[in-house]
């Protein structure tokens, strides 16, 4: 367990691969250090690099702690995309966005509307996935031109010292492999101390 509280949930006894961020330590989420240790507000607005009018979809938008920073930079519509009902509970707690929509889902298995966004970010939520982001789903949704940021904790030694274990977490280079043929990446690089950050276009021709 981390200083953030990520564990391996068990059920029925029972060791599972896929990992969740658990509800009871929701509100560690919307801890400041974040933005020292994960992303930065400054890059994050790079990343984006919005206009100012997309829609967006946060993949993992957990308490909204990013979501919201994501809201500030459009008036366009975000998608907070969240598996756990706890989550969302915490974030309408704390106040959301007018602009934000909280969406009950797996980001394995997207049912957002086609073309219904221009940018789906996912922050420190790719480890979560067992690498089985909804890419095809993602290639639907999203507008041509559209364009997919992953954003999570790397995988060499120097980064262990913050972050889920070790064994549940993927290389950029790995990550941008993945996202074959729906996506072309265009950046794969290291974030800061612990994370990385891999950013691709949505393919114009996609596979039947």
């Amino acid at each position: 367990m981390d200083d953030l509280g990520i564990r391996r949930l068990t059920e029925e006894g029972v060791v599972h691969d896929h990992v969740h961020f658990q509800p009871q330590w929701g509100r560690r989420l919307n801890n400041p250090r974040r933005l020292e240790t994960q992303l930065s507000d400054q890059d994050l607005a790079r990343l984006l690099a919005l206009r100012g009018d997309e829609d967006l979809i946060d993949l993992g938008s957990g308490t909204g702690f990013y979501t919201d920073r994501m809201a500030a930079l459009t008036t366009g519509i975000v998608y907070a995309v969240e598996l756990q009902p706890e989550m969302s509970d915490l974030y309408r707690e704390r106040g959301v966005p007018t602009n934000v929509r909280l969406i009950p889902g797996d980001v394995t298995c997207l049912s957002l509307a086609p073309a219904s966004a221009d940018v789906a970010c996912c922050i420190a939520t790719y480890h979560e996935t067992e690498g089985r982001l909804d890419l095809q789903g993602l290639a639907r949704i999203l507008r041509p031109r559209g364009r997919l940021i992953v954003i999570d904790w790397r995988k060499d030694p120097e980064s262990w010292e913050s972050g889920p274990p070790e064994g549940i977490r993927y290389g950029k280079e790995e990550v941008a492999r993945s996202f074959s043929p729906y996506f072309k990446a265009t950046l794969a690089q290291n974030l800061g101390r612990f994370m990385f950050v891999v950013a691709a276009d949505r393919e114009d021709t996609q596979p039947a």
